[in-house]
């Protein structure tokens, strides 16, 4: 959950879960990041509305993802782009920011959610 762009993206309402949920992934193998670190960043994607996966969970895999919010507006699924590091530049990560997320906003309206 907390090394993937969709896990992320699951996460992103759920700031009393984020430590917890990182402590228990970083008890099975050591994480990259603190978590301080990574608090930080989901504050970012929080912000942006959109997750990174920046080779967290597989290294030579980059993932740009964003929340599906279903009619309650509770996050329930998450869409993503992903591709090999030399395809997914940091440039080319963020200009997908407003492509995933208009994507996940019509998913969302489709399953009732209005903002």
């Amino acid at each position: 959950m907390t090394r993937t762009g969709v896990g992320m993206a699951l996460l992103l309402d759920t700031p009393d879960r984020w430590a917890p949920l990182y402590a228990a992934e970083a008890a099975v193998s050591a994480p990259a990041r603190s978590s301080d670190q990574f608090a930080t960043r989901m504050r970012r994607y929080a912000v942006q509305r959109a997750t990174f996966d920046l080779e967290d969970n597989e290294i030579g895999i980059r993932c740009v993802a964003a929340p599906v919010r279903g009619a309650t507006g509770q996050i329930v699924a998450a869409i993503s782009v992903s591709a090999t590091t030399p395809y997914m530049s940091s440039a080319r990560m963020r200009s997908l920011v407003p492509v995933v997320t208009r994507a996940s906003e019509q998913v969302s309206r489709r399953l009732g959610y209005v903002s």
